[in-house]
């Protein structure tokens, strides 16, 4: 019975956070800003008052064309290792953020995406509330405490910050339940609860953060090195025993199970736009996306320097990359947990916390973090390790609500109690007299008078919880204020989320309505200005395409291909990105604009916004629709190549001889080819069968050199037939084979060993594991 209850309340604050986002028709993504470009404005009428958020604009631009190009191509039986809609194609499950294989993934086929976001959202914030409790009551809280650390992390702002982005969630949500499962292997010595811990940290790899998972491994191994002084009646000997054989069984089953999204991942980080080289400058511009000092005032109110949904957010860069709030009564009950809870787990979580903020501002503690840790100089800054300042202190919450208990052991003295509460109305002061009372309220009032609010609410708060403290000291109201103490703690929390959550009407998301085709080649969507703050200037900005099955010159992914980087120089005339995100391919038409290199990509429709000199307008409205009419076809033959020895060489020979009529320019050694029959040239049609693969069919047989307007990347394999082709890259990034005449059609498939190996991998390491388990399991019922 209390277990049900526990849940109940655990279900309760994620219910009412997204109760609207749940109804029928509605979508929990920022779809509002979506309505904003063309051509979904168009449609819409009068779109409603947004206000621009650089972040959360990937929920609607990453995550749903991501999320519903996997739902469908999984539905047809096909494993999306390829996305051939963005960048001329470019890898997609070696993205980690793709989340493909995330089992709770399968959500998005099971109802339709634009629902999945919220559903998905919901289940998560429900499960890591879960977790939290069990881990809690694991390492010894009572009932109410363990609920009061578990709602404090559920419902944190950093979470509700992040909604739209649905891998921080995703990923972060299992952190509970691996040192859940850590906890019961020390003190049981059973393998089967850190095999447990490696399933939960494979989850949380599969969640699709690599980010957030480093800061979820890095606590992991904190715990697990902290745990060898823990107070157990064992020798030191023996408790290290214990450690290096849960740490050596998590470790390898984690490695083991997620084979086949580690090692493509691992692949792909070698041809990618984005190299990481440690360094003074690199390390310099690490630091610069610090936490700054004065934001810390995030611990004690949500929205210090105003709330971003309502355009009054005066901060630096963006709202989520800083947000830390756990509730004014929550971090009060943290810093009484961190003097009462007198174990081994308290300093460590009152250690991780402080750790955790000194790096996130930016102190030299993390220079051995960015140089030696793996994945850290990758992160792009190191504010968002504060999760883990959240965790602990979340952890910490529920101590200090344990520890409210007469009955508790470890009591702290009776100054800690003033001490605290001094200290947080001192806080509370001094953030008033630095922004409302003496800083930004006189510059922005609207600021000003938000922040005087939350500060009422927060003195309310304090005093509500003083209350409920204190009868908790009386057997008679013990339960009421216990329940009470639970009711401020997820207030406060669901106050501070209060118009966080973009809730939209389905209808606005990607409307079928405004779909720009039909469009026979590839599209390319003007970018008149793509500005750090404020609403771009753009049409079908990239991904758009995805939705609408049209295949896009540029994009926007985190990872993609080094070489196409630099093809979309030779178009674009200079950087291809704009100088606020590095991620962002975009076309900006202008005078350097390289019409021979896109219309080597085959692309015949421009979008526009502005006009575009040197190509035929179709249709002029809200935005202007151009064709190119020296486009090539995706696939063509030809007898002329140029070779060279480089990329950077491919590159200079573009610049120099443009894209020449019939004449490929080929990275690498020369390979000959057959001469092409006497007559008109061969033709080349292509026929699409799935993500990865398609058929370039040859009517008049081949010979010459084949070109194929589509990126290449390793993996890629050609066949004529039973014969295999090896395939060149021409036009710097894409696909060249040379056909024997008698050829009637190429095969291309995408298959890359990486992904192959891991699948095995993980496979038969999860056949293995279910094995032994029959076995055990078989062999417990024979000895009973």
């Amino acid at each position: 019975m209390r277990r049900l209850l526990v849940l109940c309340a655990l279900l309760a604050a994620p219910s009412l956070l997204l109760a609207p986002a749940l109804g029928p028709g509605q979508a929990l993504l920022p779809a509002d800003l979506l309505v904003q470009f063309e051509p979904w404005r168009s449609h819409v009428g009068n779109p409603p008052l947004a206000f621009w958020d650089a972040l959360l604009w990937d929920g609607v631009a990453q995550y749903y064309p991501w999320r519903l190009f996997a739902a469908e191509s999984l539905r047809t039986g096909h494993i999306p290792l390829w996305n051939p809609y963005q960048f001329c194609g470019t890898p997609f499950l070696a993205n980690g953020q793709s989340a493909v294989l995330y089992p709770l993934g399968l959500l998005f086929l099971a109802l339709p995406v634009a629902r999945g976001f919220a559903v998905s959202a919901w289940l998560h914030l429900v499960l890591t509330g879960w977790f939290g409790y069990l881990f809690l009551r694991r390492i010894g809280l009572r009932p109410v405490g363990a609920l009061c650390g578990a709602l404090a992390w559920q419902t944190s702002s950093f979470f509700v910050a992040w909604l739209h982005l649905p891998t921080v969630l995703c990923t972060a949500a299992w952190l509970p339940l691996v040192l859940l499962f850590c906890e019961r292997s020390l003190t049981s010595g059973q393998a089967r609860y850190a095999l447990a811990a490696g399933g939960a940290l494979t989850l949380s790899y599969l969640g699709g953060h690599p980010q957030i998972f480093l800061f979820v491994s890095l606590l992991t191994a904190a715990y697990l090195i902290a745990s060898v002084g823990r107070a157990f009646r064992r020798p030191p000997a023996v408790r290290l025993v214990a450690l290096l054989k849960t740490g050596t069984i998590t470790a390898v089953f984690a490695l083991a199970l997620s084979a086949a999204q580690l090692l493509p991942t691992l692949d792909l980080l070698r041809i990618t736009h984005r190299t990481f080289i440690p360094g003074p400058e690199s390390y310099r511009a690490f630091l610069s996306r610090a936490l700054p000092t004065p934001l810390l005032a995030n611990l004690l109110l949500p929205h210090p320097l105003g709330h971003p949904a309502l355009g009054t957010y005066l901060g630096p860069e963006n709202y989520a990359e800083y947000c830390c709030y756990i509730g004014i009564v929550a971090l009060a009950l943290a810093l009484w947990g961190a003097f009462a809870w007198r174990t081994w787990h308290a300093r460590l979580f009152a250690v991780t916390a402080l750790l955790a903020v000194l790096v996130a501002v930016g102190t030299p503690l993390n220079w051995p973090l960015y140089h030696w840790l793996p994945g850290m100089s990758g992160a792009g800054g190191p504010a968002r390790i504060i999760l883990l300042a959240v965790f602990s202190l979340a952890m910490l919450a529920g101590a200090g609500a344990d520890a409210l208990s007469p009955r508790a052991p470890g009591r702290a003295g009776p100054l800690a109690g003033p001490v605290i509460a001094f200290a947080l109305v001192g806080a509370i002061a001094a953030v008033w007299w630095q922004t409302a009372g003496a800083g930004i309220g006189r510059a922005a009032p609207a600021v000003g008078s938000a922040l005087s609010g939350e500060m009422v609410r927060a003195a309310l708060l304090l005093v509500g919880a003083v209350v409920m403290v204190a009868s908790i000291r009386r057997a008679a109201l013990r339960q009421v204020a216990q329940a009470g103490l639970l009711v401020i703690i997820a207030a406060d929390l669901l106050l501070a989320a209060q118009r966080h959550g973009h809730i939209v009407p389905q209808s606005w998301v990607y409307s079928a309505e405004a779909d720009p085709g039909p469009i026979s080649g590839r599209v390319l969507g003007n970018a008149a200005d793509w500005p750090l703050s404020g609403f771009p200037r753009a049409v079908l900005p990239p991904n758009a395409a995805t939705v609408y099955h049209l295949r896009d010159a540029f994009g926007y992914d985190s990872l993609y291909l080094a070489q196409y980087r630099d093809f979309a120089s030779l178009i674009q005339g200079g950087d291809p990105s704009p100088p606020s995100n590095g991620n962002l391919l975009l076309a900006r038409l202008g005078p350097s604009y390289g019409w021979d290199a896109l219309s080597l990509a085959g692309v015949d429709t421009v979008l526009s916004l502005i006009p575009v000199r040197g190509l035929q307008l179709e249709r002029a409205a809200a935005f202007d629709r151009y064709r190119n009419p020296y486009a090539r076809s995706r696939a063509w033959i030809t007898e002329s190549a140029v070779f060279v020895e480089s990329r950077q060489e491919a590159v200079r020979a573009m610049v120099r001889l443009g894209a020449l009529e019939d004449c490929l320019i080929v990275t690498g050694p020369y390979q000959s080819a057959e001469k092409l029959p006497p007559g008109p040239r061969p033709t080349a049609r292509v026929r699409d069968l799935s993500p990865n693969e398609l058929v370039v069919e040859l009517p008049q047989g081949g010979g010459g050199y084949l070109f194929l307007a589509d990126s290449h990347a390793p993996g890629w394999r050609a066949y004529a037939g039973d014969h295999e082709l090896p395939i060149r890259i021409a036009g710097v990034a894409f696909r060249a084979v040379a056909p024997p005449r008698e050829t009637r059609s190429v095969l291309f498939r995408y298959e890359p060993a990486s992904f192959r190996v891991g699948l095995f991998i993980t496979l038969t390491t999860l056949t293995t594991v279910t094995l032994a388990a029959s076995l055990a399991g078989m062999a417990g019922r024979m000895r009973r």
